[in-house]
């Protein structure tokens, strides 16, 4: 009796053992939750603090902007300086048993500070820099010769020709090859050229950053990398692109083979292509040439998408229905209207495919410094408070980053419940990954027609030819910009961890596009010249990998919604427009934000977590069957040779 009686004591003592550990486990976790919530909500306060000064500045490059924006952007270093701080201390002195995995990466997250652990005159002068940078890019323009005879030109141009929308529809209309080449030149001469002197400040101060970290990291790209959470991550990049590789080889060589006999006596004899000969002011997207050049096609009697689209366009002001996001360009007031008020798929007149409005570009802003003309979305941190910034004109190209600017948008709005620190992509290019993703499908010939963008007869009669020259289309753009993509950061890797490369910037820049992209500058370079300084990303501190991890993803995401379509044989021809398990899908994983790891968002949407290009390949065989065909037809060279030839390009010599 004695002994039962107490066994049942020791199993009540046990129990309330138990109970105080669990409780006191659960409190510890109450305490922690607190913490973070606290944090999150300081850290949104400031974020919109500094994404207002952003945005000011941005929309309207003017001295007071430019001060304030400094201001807020000390401020707000000074402010991550003391967090990060502050939330190490806690976890070191509270944090005593194992965290569930969601509060560990708000801890790793808010104690991660970047470039903020500089001392404040170091990080003055990076901002300093990157300021000044980003407004020698915004403010540019290019003068042309008062005896320049060209139709391509008006007079009221010859007082300076901005990036947007000037020069790059020039760039993307024009066959004046002297033309291009002196557009070509000057504006590299007006942008990259005067900011090399501060990219060699920031290259130093971001290495300083890096090593001041305490994280073994060696160069500012460190940083970058170790954000992707993912082993031999520059390895895996470059095993990415050589995989690549022999489809865009066959996509180059049929593109030289109809630029030779478009400008005779232009094309180098190594089979490079000159870069100011491909419609796009950085050679990245080659779409433009099959307006220019229009037997490019391979059924060039079936009008070209673009311009049965084009002409569609310019004859409605408003496109498809009800809401949009403007930019005044003449008077450069961004006029922001609700644009969603609920998430994609839930309710269709608030669908991302629908209802775009296009404003006007204008060209009177001697007013101003200067405006970053450059499409962006901007999440405020502040209620329902998202914005798109972009001048338009009325193209299926600017049709097409509009919604990929929507994708942004929607992105910001799912994962706009989560902690603040979780408010961002799964990694930076899921968020690029889903701004393309509307684009694809927004962009079959299927769609257009059912929008209304393309004559429906056009379209049954022609869907075959169509449906060629539109991967034609596509690849010109998505499978073109793959080695650029890569070479940017590529280029940008090295010269961080290299100090021998800060004397051969240029140099190193044109040995990269001339490997991977075959590209050669249209005239002898130096290191006097620095061109790719010449590229809003790199002038601006922008990582540019993520678009390439983006424009792979983007295939899988698509591939794995379109499974969700019935009747669809051919991946190119997926439409998920309107699918409710298709949207219902997508919208779950946008609401993760970044609060679990990338590879387990990932894994979760499609059933892998590793990047593959078999999603490529499979949307693109059409094209590839037909590109081999037509080479092996008219005995046409693959690839290029430029190893015994570089100096034809470059001036050796360095600084």
């Amino acid at each position: 009796m004695k002994r039962q009686f107490r066994y049942k004591y020791f199993l009540l003592g046990l129990i309330l053992l138990i109970t105080f550990f669990v409780y006191i486990e659960c409190q510890s976790l109450d305490d922690y939750n607190e913490f973070l919530e606290e944090q999150n909500l300081f850290l949104l306060r400031e974020r919109n603090r500094i994404t207002k000064a952003q945005w000011s500045h941005d929309s309207n490059i003017t001295n007071f902007n430019e001060i304030n924006l400094i201001e807020k952007a000390n401020a707000f270093d000074e402010f991550r300086k003391k967090q990060a701080k502050l939330v190490e201390e806690y976890r070191r002195t509270n944090v005593t048993e194992p965290l569930p995995e969601s509060l560990r990466r708000q801890f790793d997250k808010l104690g991660f500070l970047g470039v903020s652990v500089l001392d404040e005159i170091d990080r003055e002068q990076w901002q300093a820099s990157l300021l000044r940078m980003e407004k020698i890019y915004s403010s540019s323009k290019i003068k042309l010769d008062e005896d320049e005879d060209s139709n391509e030109i008006n007079d009221d141009y010859r007082d300076g020709l901005p990036l947007q929308p000037d020069l790059t529809q020039i760039m993307a209309t024009s066959t004046d090859e002297p033309l291009l080449r002196k557009i070509w030149q000057k504006f590299r001469d007006a942008t990259g050229k005067r900011i090399r002197d501060d990219y060699l400040k920031y290259i130093d101060l971001g290495n300083k950053a890096a090593q001041k970290l305490d994280k073994g990291f060696e160069s500012y790209d460190d940083i970058w990398v170790s954000d992707w959470n993912m082993e031999n991550f520059r390895e895996e990049m470059e095993r990415l692109i050589n995989e690549v590789m022999p489809l865009y080889r066959k996509i180059h060589a049929y593109v030289r083979f109809h630029l030779n006999r478009t400008y005779p006596g232009v094309i180098p004899k190594d089979g490079t292509i000159p870069a100011h000969l491909l419609g796009n002011m950085w050679a990245q997207h080659w779409s433009n040439l099959l307006q220019l050049i229009p037997e490019m096609q391979f059924f060039p009697d079936v009008p070209s998408i673009d311009g049965a689209v084009n002409e569609k366009l310019q004859k409605n002001k408003q496109i498809i229905f009800s809401y949009a996001t403007e930019f005044d360009c003449e008077r450069n007031v961004p006029i922001i209207r609700r644009i969603f008020s609920q998430s994609w798929n839930e309710k269709y007149d608030s669908n991302l495919l629908e209802s775009i409005h296009f404003g006007t570009s204008h060209r009177n802003r001697n007013d101003m410094v200067g405006d970053d003309s450059h499409a962006s979305a901007w999440d405020f941190f502040e209620r329902n408070d998202f914005r798109i910034k972009q001048c338009t004109v009325k193209t299926l190209e600017h049709l097409l980053v509009i919604h990929h600017e929507m994708g942004h948008i929607q992105y910001y709005m799912n994962y706009a419940g989560q902690p603040t620190v979780f408010r961002e992509g799964a990694n930076r290019g899921f968020h690029e990954a889903i701004g393309d993703l509307m684009a694809l499908s927004v962009v079959t010939p299927q769609h257009l027609s059912r929008i209304g963008l393309l004559d429906r007869k056009h379209l049954e009669k022609n869907l075959d030819e169509l449906n060629l020259n539109y991967q034609l289309r596509m690849a010109l753009d998505k499978i073109v910009f793959l080695p650029f993509s890569f070479l940017v950061d590529k280029w940008r890797w090295d010269v961080f961890r290299d100090e021998h490369l800060a004397r051969h910037l240029n140099q190193h820049w044109w040995e990269l596009r001339l490997k991977y992209q075959g590209i050669s500058p249209p005239l002898k370079r130096s290191e006097y010249d620095f061109d790719a300084g010449a590229k809003y990303h790199v002038a601006a501190n922008v990582e540019y990998m993520q678009y390439f991890f983006a424009h792979i993803l983007q295939f899988q995401f698509y591939q794995h919604l379109c499974s969700y379509v019935d009747g669809i044989e051919k991946l190119y021809e997926c439409d998920f427009y309107r699918n409710k398990q298709a949207g219902s899908d997508l919208i779950q994983m946008l609401r993760k934000g970044s609060s679990e790891p990338w590879q387990k968002i990932l894994n979760d949407f499609i059933g892998t977590d590793k990047l593959s290009l078999g999603a490529i390949f499979e949307y693109f065989e059409p094209l590839n069957r037909t590109l081999s065909e037509f080479i092996e037809k008219n005995s046409i060279e693959i690839g290029w040779d430029v190893e015994s030839k570089f100096n034809i390009y470059i001036n050796r010599f360095c600084f």
